[in-house]
């Protein structure tokens, strides 16, 4: 049995973990200010340590044979629940990610998603850290532990996962790679930023594609607004013949910023006809808290000058818009977007058969950030076995297959064209169907494990 001093071991192991870990994995975040990194990395550190004293009290609840199940079982629903509060979470992190090119493992992710191969990962080290301890006490024991280790990394490429099998079609990625927008002048580089995904666009004359994909921020405000970007993007479209999906930034008039400063705005995909005929438009659903929006600024922005980089609030979209080719239907998830099992599911909810992922990472400059996101895709294609196609202005662009694989990639802040030819699905995942059936099972199996291991103490202290 744990006592308090051992759970207040755990506890200090897990923070000392989470300190280190998330301190490494994302100090990008120092970008955006220095207490938003310490924030960060604190916040998700006390989520490990938490868990995972939670999970000395689920091993107490456990028979003696199923203990090996505690610290993964408090691991992934110390996941789940970091990913979804405060603020609509923060999933990165998660240690399904850290198989992103295990092709066989990420078959997985099929049947319970990221949340299943975090499961795995949890419950492989589980089992050596148990063969570890017993080696000299009991090596055949220790023996048997590492065997069932090693049959538990092999054994998910014995299941069966769906291939897509629709039509094919030829894509576009456009990588004009534009310049940094200053904060203070948002809208001075856009006509830069325009021109230079022209220039890219240019090396497709006279070749047959199906979708062309210009990424998030490839139009700085609403081209209807402005002949001087409208024309050119509509020229270049009917030159193409293709129809054409543009990342825009739209101004919301009558919407008035912080302190009346700049009107608030919506990050959307805007989908053009081969005619330039805008068809079809997706406003971004998950905002990025302190990026896209500020939560209480006027209590937040008196002593974090950071914050003054937000001058307005973006507004969320609340329909995950399907587009539709001849060949099938796609959507277009908007950056951060990505991060998130559950928004990819929605699109495939309602028809997507194949995914872009619309992105600019130019602001984390050459940090780990966009090479992260590019590892977050490859497990959205491999829950829901579909191609992913990631168009980043600034890179990295990517071409991803369904199981995971990166099949084309651009470096950073270089000019590129990614023309990948990819199939659309015609079935579903298990994930796809069910969701997050797995997180929900685990934290309801964790919650009654704890109560059946806390409730008879506290009877005893009430009759005491």
């Amino acid at each position: 049995m744990f006592g308090r001093a051992r759970r207040g071991g755990v506890a200090a192991a897990g923070a000392g973990f989470g300190l280190a870990f998330f301190g490494l994995l994302f100090p990008w975040i120092h970008l955006f200010g220095l207490a938003a990194y310490l924030l960060l990395v604190g916040l998700e550190s006390a989520f490990v340590a938490a868990f995972l004293t939670l999970g000395t009290v689920l091993r107490d609840a456990l028979p003696r044979r199923g203990r090996l199940l505690a610290f993964p079982v408090a691991m992934l629903a110390g996941e789940y629940v970091r990913s979804r509060f405060p603020l609509g979470g923060f999933p990165w992190g998660g240690l399904g990610y850290s198989q992103h090119n295990d092709r066989l493992v990420l078959h997985l992710a099929a049947y319970g998603g990221v949340w299943a191969v975090s499961l795995l990962v949890a419950l492989v080290n589980a089992v050596l850290a148990a063969a570890a301890a017993a080696l000299r006490e009991s090596p055949a024991y220790a023996g048997a532990a590492v065997l069932a280790a090693a049959v538990l990394v092999v054994a998910p490429a014995a299941l069966p996962v769906p291939t897509p099998a629709g039509p094919q079609a030829t894509i576009a990625l456009v990588q004009g790679n534009a310049p940094q927008q200053d904060p203070a002048h948002p809208h001075a580089l856009d006509q830069e930023a325009l021109d230079s995904q022209v220039r890219e666009t240019g090396a497709l004359l006279g070749r047959h594609v199906d979708l062309v994909v210009w990424p998030e921020s490839s139009v700085g405000h609403d081209p209807f607004s402005d002949a001087n970007l409208l024309g050119p993007l509509q020229a270049t479209i009917r030159q193409v013949g293709a129809p054409f999906l543009v990342g825009a930034t739209i101004g919301v008039p009558g919407t008035p910023g912080a302190d009346g400063g700049a009107a608030r705005f919506r990050n959307e995909s805007l989908y053009f006809s081969a005619a330039g005929t805008l068809v079809a438009r997706y406003v971004k659903m998950h905002l990025v808290p302190f990026g896209e929006y500020v939560p209480a600024r006027r209590q937040l922005a008196g002593w974090i000058k950071e914050l003054n980089r937000v001058p307005a609030d973006g507004i969320p979209g609340h329909v995950p818009t399907v587009f539709a080719l001849p060949h099938g239907k796609f959507a277009s998830v908007i950056c951060y977007e990505t991060a998130y099992a559950e928004s990819v599911r929605s699109f495939v909810a309602r028809g997507a058969r194949m995914i872009v992922v619309s992105t600019d990472n130019s602001s984390y400059r050459r940090t780990a950030a966009s090479a992260q996101m590019v590892a977050m895709s490859q497990l959205r294609a491999a829950e829901e076995r579909v191609w992913v196609a990631q168009a980043a202005i600034t890179g990295i662009s990517a071409v991803i297959a369904p199981d995971g694989h990166v099949e084309q990639r651009t470096g950073l802040f270089e000019p590129a064209l990614l023309t990948p030819t990819v199939r659309f699905a015609t079935t579903t995942t298990l994930y796809a169907r069910f969701g997050d059936w797995l997180p929900f099972t685990v934290l309801a199996l964790g919650v009654l494990g704890t109560v059946g291991a806390v409730a008879p103490r506290v009877r005893r202290a009430v009759a005491a």
